[in-house]
């Protein structure tokens, strides 16, 4: 039975397309910026004086007066990053058309509420005087209410949240936890840019004893502690504990999410994310299994996959043509099952495709997908934006397409070892893909004509001219895939590297 998510998610519209397809560029936009250029200076006026401190810390002269807009735009969305504060979740939403639509509206509201402020405070104001003024883009306006984002674990921050925690499944084995530095939480905005979709498509609530009655209809009956055997205790929080379990019944390994409903105040939320689970499976998703409800207690029991990230191979070993070929083949099937079904996974990147020990590669980061582990260097990158398509920096023409560039700067970290600009500050990062858009690869020269052509199908910063995952699938270049199996020695090798432990 086919699930299309976006219509159980979808708010009442009047002539709306029900398609994940581009969203068009909005109407009767209200700016709230009126930033200028100083032609005798190149330099922006109109921000906030700590905006402009920081931009001229990252972010040469002779570049913004180069990209002004871009370098607009990169200080807009990272501002906006730190300024909203991490929430915890129960899981992580699927991303739907409106969802970006209040996303881009929130970040409109928030930043106007801090430039008023500062405002207030510096009275530093744009010069009228100035020639050559020129009013930049903006970002669109939506509505208002965005849940945060879901970043890359990072083992080396001690108060993760459970959205975090369970952003993907990954190996059951994780290293201590150290804080995080402030600059990298605060930026778990961007990449991410996962919406907690607001329930609003029924008109008559549930209340808690209607919720308790459906969620018994359906989870599975008994108790759960008699078929899994705990392992270990991989995170908690407010909403609940996640650990790591073993099936009796199947000698599987899993990952559970013990959430307490009573200490949950959007229960209908969470029934409606079961049912949509339930029909959400897929051989490249990481799949939800089974859902017990003990008492006020709701266990969601889920995949775990055993061979940890991809980043751990990216990171440790170096792949051929046909292992990459065949992970982007693996991963646009799910990127294709996702986006028939109206949803936006916006997170596509190493860290949330999980690899078997048999080869399977699963895409994760949604739902109620726990992540248990991932390398600890790259996990200081939170939220850093390196994988994020230009449109998502610029809030121009923004849909399902982001995924698609996101899966060719992917292809790069399997190329490189890492992403493009990774060694640059998230705020630089921003503006080098607003302005520069699609990559330099170092080692472009060594590729075959039809991966070069690929990622160029994969990159064009022109949504139009992007691919869509059905026609990437019938590419050349997945035409000679290696076997999965084929991955197996890079897992085992870089399992044996970064000493990686299973129990």
């Amino acid at each position: 039975m086919s699930l299309n998510i976006s219509k159980l998610f979808s708010r009442k519209k009047t002539g709306t397309i029900d398609t994940v397809a581009e969203i068009g560029r909005p109407t009767n936009v209200s700016h709230k910026f009126h930033v200028s250029k100083n032609a005798e200076t190149g330099q922006l006026e109109g921000l906030p004086e700590s905006w402009i401190r920081l931009l001229n810390t990252q972010i040469s002269k002779s570049e913004q007066d180069e990209h002004p807009a871009a370098a607009l735009q990169a200080i807009k969305f990272y501002n906006y990053s730190i300024k909203r504060k991490p929430e915890e979740k129960v899981f992580k939403p699927f991303v739907t058309e409106d969802l970006i639509e209040e996303e881009s509206q929130e970040i409109d509201k928030i930043l106007s509420k801090k430039c008023q402020s500062e405002d207030s405070d510096e009275s530093s104001t744009a010069s009228s005087t100035d020639s050559q003024v020129q009013e930049l883009p903006e970002l669109p306006p939506k509505v208002n209410k965005i849940p945060k984002p879901t970043p890359r674990m990072c083992p080396e921050r001690i108060e993760k949240t459970i959205t975090e925690i369970l952003e993907d499944l990954s190996t059951y084995q994780i290293e201590d936890d150290h804080p995080l530095e402030i600059e990298n939480e605060q930026n778990k905005t961007e990449e991410s840019p996962i919406l907690r979709k607001k329930i609003e498509c029924s008109t008559i609530k549930l209340n808690d004893e209607e919720i308790f009655e459906e969620l018994r209809a359906i989870c599975h009956n008994g108790d759960p502690n008699l078929r899994f055997e705990k392992t270990k205790e991989v995170g908690a929080g407010a909403s609940g504990t996640v650990f790591i379990a073993t099936d009796i019944q199947t000698d599987q390994k899993v990952a559970i999410k013990d959430i307490d409903l009573s200490k949950q105040p959007k229960k209908e939320l969470i029934l409606t994310e079961i049912k949509v689970l339930k029909e959400f499976q897929h051989p490249n998703l990481v799949n939800f299994l089974d859902a017990y409800l003990l008492n006020e207690h709701l266990w969601v029991v889920m995949e775990l996959l055993e061979g940890g990230p991809l980043t751990d191979v990216v990171t440790e070993t170096v792949m051929k043509e046909v292992q990459i070929a065949a992970v982007c083949r693996e991963v646009l099937k799910a990127i294709s099952f996702l986006h028939t079904r109206g949803i936006i996974h916006r997170d596509i990147k190493s860290d949330n495709v999980l690899l078997g020990m048999n080869g399977a590669v699963k895409v994760t980061d949604f739902g109620f997908c726990a992540n248990i582990d991932g390398d600890e260097k790259r996990q200081t990158m939170v939220g850093t934006p390196y994988w994020m398509a230009p449109e998502v920096v610029t809030r121009k023409q923004y849909g399902k397409k982001v995924d698609i560039w996101s899966l060719g700067i992917m292809a790069i970290e399997m190329i490189e070892g890492e992403p493009p600009y990774m060694k640059e500050t998230p705020l630089r990062a921003l503006y080098l893909i607003a302005a520069i858009g699609k990559p330099s690869i170092p080692r472009w020269d060594t590729l075959s004509p039809t991966f070069q052509n690929f990622l160029e199908k994969c990159l064009a910063v022109e949504v139009d001219d992007r691919a869509t995952a059905d026609e990437l699938l019938s590419h050349p270049f997945l035409e000679n895939c290696a076997e999965l199996t084929s991955l197996i020695p890079l897992i085992r090798t870089a399992q044996r590297i970064l000493h990686k432990v299973f129990h």
